[in-house]
């Protein structure tokens, strides 16, 4: 509703020569700039002028009338200055109306984008270095979807391979008779694996056994697959259980056993078309004049390799959905075969954008793990531990709730703490993920968003007072600021989504409950003599919760309101 103002006053001094829109005002990262922002770059670039030159010429233009004060120019910006109690009334209105969607734009609007992410391998257990997967797939799938894409969550999973071989050489060499306890299987596997790969590397004739199993599941036929089809029962129940635990919503479900004739079928076509070459035995696709090196598809024993399957899966995709953009979540280690995949998939004339979406490891204090050697830190154990901690801090406060209260706060409490510590980091970059830092309720962590937000809702549960929008909750500068923040968290949300700057739904989130802390600190919300000023403030505070929550559920974090 304000920009709506500044825009029209813009157009007023512009004239027909230029149309500015919405989108190209901002909120200023610093209040001392103004409310809103315009950038006369476009302007400036449309006249073949300089950007602060075209400011300093129509910020004197501009009719301060109704919510703008003053216009300043400062470097290329038009900085518009408001008359706080009507630019506070415009935002909660906006706010109030817009509730849920608050921060949703449609810049994406008809555009389908196709998320794969949540890409385990069966036959392993789930630890938590598969975390960081999940949440950095499903804030990208939130946060795309926010700015206006349909979004389709897609789930690739490993059935097959090296890995799968290698377990069940153990399971069926060094545990023939045995049967795990039911809820233990995944952990028996992954033993087993663990088992396996150190088997392989002190014999070679342990790999070559498990060379011929691999070969023996692609043929899906003998014992060897009779007992891939009961171990692989086990495995993706487990792997269902943390998709669910962690709301993973997935549209399309991929499997690498689906699609053993199509990637054979593609590999012949490539072969057919001059695009893949046959080298020693394996076939290859030569990317080395791009730099990326040589791309294996099939071993000399017959094998297929990810990197052919992986071409499988990508024109399925593309058969499936049509997606005009496809993102990629995979760790950094995948950044050459990702490379190859996208290079590969254009000499087969797919034209649609792929890009890889990495993200670094993931650590403990104590230090990085490997499912290899067994050195791991399963996920359900890790939960728990955060969850434990979570319920002692929740007995200690509330200890007259019920007992199941109790353990729900408690867990969402606990997933806050675990998504808010990973979402907050830039994805690119290696992490150590920390527990004690995680649970605390103070600083930057999941627990103190829950209770930022909890206070909120306490209060307004407790007033009395019918919120109500109104000019007496702007009279401190920390109301202003609030205001402020809350202005500029749409802006940020769509920029972000554009972008895919992941971290920044988090820094927001952070930044409004920071921002309400100061507000709370400087001024008594709640007056029994002013009702009118109780009931503005209250407004404001109500709109403080509404803008969190929808950064929370953006961020994937459980929203309460008791803690």
């Amino acid at each position: 509703m304000v920009k709506l103002e500044a825009i029209k006053a813009l157009k007023a001094v512009l004239g027909k020569g230029y149309s500015p829109n919405i989108d190209e005002l901002s909120v200023p990262p610093d209040a001392s700039f103004g409310d809103l922002a315009y950038g006369c770059f476009e302007l400036a670039k449309g006249m073949k002028r300089n950007p602060a030159e075209v400011a300093s010429e129509i910020a004197p233009k501009i009719a301060t009338t109704g919510t703008i004060e003053r216009v300043e120019a400062r470097g290329p910006y038009v900085n518009f200055f408001l008359q706080q109690e009507r630019f506070m009334k415009s935002v909660l209105t906006e706010i109030i109306l817009a509730g849920e969607s608050y921060g949703h734009h449609a810049d994406g609007a008809s555009k389908r984008v196709m998320v794969e992410y949540a890409n385990p391998n069966t036959h392993k257990e789930i630890h938590i270095g598969h975390l960081r997967n999940f949440i950095v797939g499903k804030l990208a799938v939130n946060l795309l979807r926010a700015v206006g894409f349909d979004v389709i969550a897609a789930s690739y999973i490993n059935d097959l391979g090296n890995n799968v071989a290698k377990c069940l050489w153990a399971v069926k060499t060094l545990h023939p008779r045995e049967k795990p306890e039911k809820g233990q299987e995944i952990n028996f596997l992954g033993m087993a694996y663990a088992e396996a790969t150190r088997a392989a590397e002190e014999n070679p004739a342990v790999l070559a056994e498990i060379s011929d199993i691999q070969k023996s599941l692609e043929e899906k036929k003998g014992e060897w697959h009779a007992l891939w089809k009961e171990t692989r029962k086990w495995s993706l129940a487990a792997l269902f259980r943390a998709f669910k635990s962690f709301e993973l919503k997935i549209d399309a479900q991929y499997y690498e056993s689906d699609l053993l004739k199509k990637t054979d079928e593609i590999v012949d076509d490539l072969l057919k078309r001059g695009i893949a070459e046959v080298s020693d035995g394996a076939v290859i696709v030569n990317l080395e004049d791009e730099g990326a090196g040589v791309s294996l598809l099939k071993k000399t024993d017959g094998s297929l390799l990810y990197n052919a399957k992986d071409l499988a899966l990508a024109l399925s995709k593309q058969n499936d959905y049509s997606p005009s953009r496809s993102l990629i979540v995979v760790d950094v280690r995948q950044s050459l075969a990702m490379r190859q995949l996208f290079l590969t998939l254009k000499k087969m004339g797919i034209r649609i954008p792929y890009e890889h979406l990495s993200y670094g490891f993931i650590s403990l204090p104590e230090g990085a793990m490997s499912s290899r050697s067994g050195n791991i830190v399963r996920l359900e154990e890790f939960e728990e531990g955060i969850i434990g901690e979570a319920l002692r801090e929740t007995k200690a406060r509330h200890g007259k709730w019920a007992d199941r209260k109790q353990k729900e706060v408690a867990r969402a409490i606990a997933r806050a703490a675990i998504v808010f510590a990973i979402a907050k980091q830039d994805p690119r970059k290696d992490m150590v993920f920390n527990p004690k830092e995680a649970i605390s309720f103070e600083g930057a962590s999941g627990p103190y968003l829950l209770y930022t937000l909890a206070r909120i809702s306490s209060m307004l549960k407790k007033s009395g007072v019918k919120p109500k929008n109104g000019h007496a909750a702007v009279k401190t500068k920390e109301a202003q600021m609030l205001v402020a923040v809350l202005a500029g968290y749409p802006e940020r949300i769509r920029r972000a989504g554009l972008e895919l700057d992941l971290s920044v739904p988090a820094q927001a989130a952070f930044d409004i409950a920071q921002a309400f802390a100061s507000y709370y600190n400087a001024e008594v919300v709640i007056v029994e003599d002013d009702s009118d000023g109780t009931a503005a403030r209250l407004a404001l505070c109500e709109a403080t919760r509404q803008v969190l929550e929808n950064a929370l559920t953006l961020i994937g974090i459980p929203i309460i309101h008791e803690m």
